[in-house]
């Protein structure tokens, strides 16, 4: 047949490269919705539904507590990421030649814009947070994690963080792990699986916003599509992405709805002047709900009363990882794409299923070659996330 040559064995390295640098994706996620992601379209939505939970009451009368049945939904994109190369239509390929000059950098590439991708969509997701210096931030979330779940927990951190355990006389414990699980792995840590990821960004807090946000209260919560709108009292310096506000009263919910002893974290998702602009969390429901005040009571946020900010970041640079428990993430691909008029092949590693389509230009004598990942991915249990902060405390260090 015209214009075909094999390439199924190229199509594989690249896939096992990408799955090597995915951990992010596919360690502690589920595919939830495999085998339902054929005839989806690219740029369309999914969702994925959380079901409330009853009321627990005192007494057998069902008069008082009779709870509808209601259920939340998380809505994810499909979304299609790619890289394309050209190679001449002379140049001699050898399996070595391809897997060190063309698999591993594309391979890795474009896994790297998918966990990217999907690493900024995820921040601010977290229903809690932890801030601090040290491992104790760490230990922490481990430990808050495992008071709501008994499912294994994993934790993707920036690479500084594991120079902060050092520096604390702190260390990972070694996990047994098969060769590509062992990518990035650091071990274990107070009950949580630990990796290096490095889409996590960094947050640096200015002297000028942490003196502001030290004595600024909660004019408004209002909520705005799938976003929650929190001004401050004050103008203050520029929130940025990822920095997490703790409001007086405001707790954090379990699974089921039921209060924890931890403060629930509203993480600004965009950056913004004298307000905070995060997703909209459920204030009101039974199973579903995520913030209670602190009697477990649900919260009515059109009618608050200038509650101040607790908890609040102090200056200086800090490094950032996102804590989940087991099936927390959501993570499946699309098995096949329509390639017009070109070759086609495909190959899974580790649940990361990529897609290669060639054309030949004959007339400036070259292969296009492309490899794509459809992918669903993210977060879609933020009760059972929590995001850490970990200032740098060598910042002001003096190098010797």
């Amino acid at each position: 047949m015209a214009n075909t040559f094999v390439t199924n064995k190229k199509t594989d390295l690249v896939a096992l490269r990408a799955a090597e640098a995915a951990a992010y994706l596919t360690v502690g996620s589920k595919a939830y919705f495999k085998d339902q992601l054929e005839g989806k379209r690219n740029g369309t939505s999914y969702e994925f539904v959380i079901r409330d939970a009853g009321e627990y009451a005192e007494g057998m009368d069902m008069s008082d507590h009779v709870s509808n049945l209601v259920e939340r939904k998380v809505t994810k994109d499909i979304k299609l990421g790619n890289i394309v190369i050209d190679t001449n239509l002379l140049e001699k390929v050898t399996d070595v030649e391809w897997d060190k000059e063309i698999a591993y950098p594309n391979g890795k590439k474009l896994i790297n814009g998918v966990v990217k991708a999907t690493v900024d969509s995820d921040i601010g997701l977290q229903n809690t947070a932890f801030v601090g210096t040290g491992w104790m931030p760490l230990s922490k979330a481990s430990r808050f994690l495992g008071s709501i779940s008994s499912d294994k927990r994993y934790a993707f951190v920036d690479p500084m963080i594991d120079s902060v355990m050092a520096a604390g006389g702190k260390s990972f414990t070694p996990v047994e792990a098969e060769p590509l699980y062992k990518t990035g792995m650091l071990g274990d840590f107070s009950g949580t699986e630990f990796r290096e990821s490095q889409f996590m960004p960094s947050i640096d807090v200015s002297d000028e916003l942490a003196g502001q946000l030290a004595s600024a209260t909660v004019s408004s919560i209002v909520a705005s599509g799938d976003k929650l709108v929190i001004t401050l009292s004050q103008e203050s310096a520029a929130i940025k992405k990822g920095m997490p506000i703790f409001i007086d009263g405001f707790y954090a919910c379990d699974t089921v709805g039921d209060k924890t002893s931890s403060l629930a974290a509203f993480i600004a998702t965009e950056d913004a002047t004298g307000k905070v602009i995060t997703y909209k969390k459920d204030f009101t429901g039974v199973g579903t709900r995520e913030v209670c005040d602190v009697d477990g009571k649900n919260i009515d946020i059109d009618n608050i009363s200038s509650p101040k900010l607790v908890n609040t970041l102090t200056a200086g640079n800090y490094f950032v990882g996102i804590f989940r428990v087991d099936g927390a993430m959501e993570f499946d691909t699309l098995n096949k794409l329509d390639w017009s008029n070109a070759d086609e092949s495909s190959d899974s590693v580790e649940g990361i299923k990529v897609l290669q389509g060639r054309a030949v230009d004959v007339v400036k004598g070259s292969n296009k070659t492309r490899w794509a990942v459809a992918s669903l991915a993210g977060i879609v249990e933020p009760r059972c996330c929590t995001l850490v902060l970990v200032k740098d405390s060598t910042a002001n260090l003096v190098a010797m």
